[in-house]
Formats: C-alpha cells, structure tokens, sequence
C-alpha cells in the first residue's frame, strides 16, 4: 500500500537533489498552472509529462485533481502525484486520441498553445517556453532534458 505522506515527499526531494541542477517551480506554481489548464474553455486531452525519477515520459489526462493535499494534484491514470516529482510538462500542439474503431486512424486535436502561454505569462513568471512539439513548461532542470 502506498501512503501518500511526509516520507514520500522526503523521498522525491531526495531525488530531485541528486538530479536536478536548479529547480524552477514551487508547489504553489504547479497549483496555479493546473488551475489554469483544468479550465473547460482550453478543452486539452492530456499533456506529456517527464517525472524526475521515470525515465520515460508519460501521459497525463485532464482534468487533473487539485483537491489532494498542497503538495499532491491527482490523476486519473497514476493516482495522486507529487507536484515536485515533475521535471517537465509539455502540452503538445497535436493531440492525438484513439477513435475507438481497429483499423480507423487516431484522432487529431489542435491546442492553442501561444494562446496558454499567454495567459500563464499574465500569472506572474514561470519557465515556460514554446518547442516544435508544443508548450514546455520547466519544473526542474536536469543533465537529460530532452524535450
């Protein structure tokens, strides 16, 4: 059973010490990018998220739970999370879906991604930048940034 606590947060913060070079973003900011990108008129599927200690990226669904403790968002895919686990978050220009039939080819969703840069350069500054894949927001910097 997994407990969701002061060790678990000690561990992560372990981690991102041994990795990271300089960390970027706070819990408090993590919560108020969230809020925004939760916000029903952006209509985002996922975005791609690398986490400090995974080596590989993954995807995370909106909407994302903001009501867990501070330090914890919750997800439907992994459970809850903690906020200073990610090292990067980057929602794509294309998303793309399953359509549900074999043989029928996925499903493409544009997101406005100048358009959420914009407005999370009006809630104060944060390390985010736009890259040929879509709005990369920086919560750790690290030797294997890659995105």
């Amino acid at each position: 059973m997994v407990i969701h606590g002061r060790e678990e947060l000690q561990r992560v913060g372990r981690r991102v010490q041994a990795r990271a070079h300089a960390s970027l973003m706070s819990d408090t900011k993590w919560r108020k990018v969230l809020s925004e990108l939760n916000k029903p008129e952006w209509q985002l599927e996922y975005c791609i998220v690398k986490f400090i200690d995974v080596t590989e990226e993954k995807l995370v669904y909106f909407p994302i739970g903001l009501s867990p403790p501070r330090p914890w968002v919750d997800t439907f895919g992994f459970g809850p999370i903690t906020l200073r686990s990610i090292e990067w978050m980057l929602i794509p220009r294309i998303a793309k879906y399953k359509r549900g039939n074999p043989g029928v080819p996925d499903g493409e969703i544009e997101q406005d991604v100048e358009a959420i840069m914009s407005v999370i350069d009006k809630l104060g500054k944060y390390p985010v930048q736009l890259t040929d894949r879509g709005l990369l927001i920086m919560g750790h910097v690290t030797e294997t940034h890659s995105c």
